[in-house]
């Protein structure tokens, strides 16, 4: 994973380098037990303090994002998963027909049983289990957009004490895992969503020149926080930055002056058939295939 620091930036370097390596781990970019740069050779490669990288490795250390070993270097935590294996679904079928032949089930009584699954499938929907508002609107509108199933989001809180139909299929984003995983019920499952990379994202991107407005609208306000981070690493001079929260009244006020307006999936529907729109998609593709898989 490529790292940007831009050292006269508004945002501390700290905050730079603590932003980019949780990003990383969030979109997979850095995998458990990757090693990062060294203190030393981080400072020397951006005419940095080497004080500043150590505080920002000491933050990491203490989210559990990074492990310092000693003589050895810094390492993205190792969380113990392991590659979930992917299976053929002709491998599913035949498993299936295979183990149903053996406990004594016929074909028509397997086809029967399969079409009422198939039945209550439809009533299927996605929990969405996140605390954060502005996040949840954008999971939710991703998740029914791409899989063509209606979601609803609750916050950790409210799962720990509601009840949920048989038709319920979890979701949460993949460092949510550690605490959803402590409290889900008997027979309940969750999908964890991995989110996509901000670098990757920019690839092919048109650089616009250095006069053009850009606006950065969103109603989750780390979407904002991140967007800052990158664009200004990026060396995108910062008068020419707008940055806007839906939350906050009259947001649309003075949008008409940017060349470029990039937000988030949710907030996108207020700009339909804009041509300005460049929509960051946080959730990855291989999640949502996932996630589709379970609904089927």
């Amino acid at each position: 994973m490529k790292i940007w620091i831009q050292k006269n930036s508004e945002i501390s370097v700290r905050e730079q380098i603590v932003t980019q390596v949780t990003i990383g781990v969030a979109s997979r970019d850095l995998s458990p037990g990757d090693k990062l740069p060294s203190t030393r050779e981080l400072a020397r490669r951006f005419g940095i303090h080497a004080n500043t990288v150590s505080a920002a490795y000491r933050e990491l250390a203490a989210a559990r994002v990074v492990e310092q070993r000693r003589g050895s270097g810094v390492f993205i935590t190792d969380d113990g998963n392991t590659t979930e294996t992917v299976i053929n679904i002709d491998t599913l079928l035949a498993d299936l027909v295979s183990n149903a032949a053996a406990a004594g089930f016929s074909r028509s009584q397997l086809g029967a049983a399969m079409e009422r699954w198939l039945e209550r499938e439809e009533r299927a929907r996605v929990v969405v289990v996140e605390s954060d508002p502005g996040l949840q609107s954008i999971i939710v509108e991703e998740i029914g957009v791409m899989t063509g199933v209606r979601a609803v989001a609750i916050s950790l809180d409210e799962f720990i004490s509601a009840e949920f139909d048989e038709f319920s299929v979890f979701a949460a984003l993949f460092d949510e895992k550690e605490k959803l995983g402590a409290v889900l019920k008997a027979g309940q499952k969750a999908v964890y969503l991995e989110v996509n990379s901000v670098p990757q994202s920019l690839v092919g991107a048109d650089r616009p020149s250095d006069d053009e407005p850009i606006a950065v609208v969103s109603g989750w306000d780390q979407f904002l926080s991140i967007a800052r981070v990158y664009l200004l690493a990026a060396r995108i001079d910062p008068d020419s930055l707008i940055f806007r929260s839906t939350g906050e009244p009259g947001w649309k006020r003075g949008l008409n002056s940017a060349a470029i307006i990039i937000c988030d999936s949710f907030t996108a529907v207020e700009f339909r058939n804009d041509d300005r729109l460049r929509v960051f998609k946080l959730l990855k593709d291989e999640s949502i295939k996932k996630l589709r898989h379970v609904l089927l």
